[in-house]
């Protein structure tokens, strides 16, 4: 009976040792105030750049109209790009992006039209997620968790991605979901989201911003962005 338990432990220990993020990147840490507040910006038509501690984040749908290889080369400097796929057939691959070199790229892992191209070091540097895959980013003392999330139940597509950047032990979630919702599915993102605290979701006109603790309704992703405050876990 000993022996068994043992075995079991052992194994379990084995399945935990396995468990972590998919990717794991460190990059070299930057200028940066202590201060735990942060900004969401609009910085293109479909296009928004997340600041928070030194750490720069731009994310973008696949059928907005800041993704073109003309638009690319305006984008603001940043430190990873999260894609959503397209929703209305405007896709143009990920072409678009060649210029980004050595940037890094987040994406769904999907085939077809979003199949990643093999590395060849000119290019960005591909991260693919399937459902539950993580990505962490490390820049100096800010920390970085990007992790793709499901749908409704019964769902195995990537819905969105889950961003969490921290400092410490105060961090801020921000929900990037992949396609526009209907207004039943916006009332019903707090409680599929415990623990978010925004949504940055693609709309009819742009980019929206939904405050998930406050439940407020959500509203356009204006000019002068939106700055938020880590919250302490």
């Amino acid at each position: 009976m000993l022996v068994i338990v043992v075995l079991l432990a052992l194994a379990c220990r084995a399945v935990l040792a396995q468990i972590g993020p998919r990717y794991s990147v460190q990059l070299k840490a930057g200028m940066y105030t202590p201060a735990q507040q942060g900004r969401v910006e609009l910085a293109g038509s479909g296009l928004a750049l997340i600041r928070y501690q030194g750490l720069a984040i731009l994310a973008v749908g696949a059928d907005a109209d800041a993704y073109s290889a003309e638009a690319v080369r305006h984008w603001p400097v940043a430190d990873l790009l999260v894609l959503t796929p397209a929703n209305h057939g405007r896709y143009g691959g990920l072409a678009p992006l060649a210029s980004l070199h050595g940037l890094g790229v987040v994406l769904p892992e999907l085939g077809g039209h979003l199949a990643v191209p093999p590395p060849d070091g000119q290019g960005p540097r591909w991260y693919p997620l399937h459902t539950w895959d993580a990505l962490h980013l490390r820049k100096g003392k800010t920390s970085l968790r990007v992790t793709a999330m499901p749908g409704q139940p019964g769902t195995a597509h990537v819905a969105g991605f889950m961003l969490e950047l921290g400092h410490g032990r105060a961090s801020y979630r921000v929900y990037l979901g992949c396609t526009p919702l209907a207004d039943e599915e916006l009332r019903a993102l707090p409680d599929r989201l415990p623990g978010a605290d925004l949504a940055l979701l693609p709309a009819q006109q742009g980019l929206q911003l939904l405050p998930l603790r406050r439940r407020q309704a959500p509203e356009p992703l204006a000019a002068e962005g939106y700055a938020f405050t880590a919250v302490r876990r």
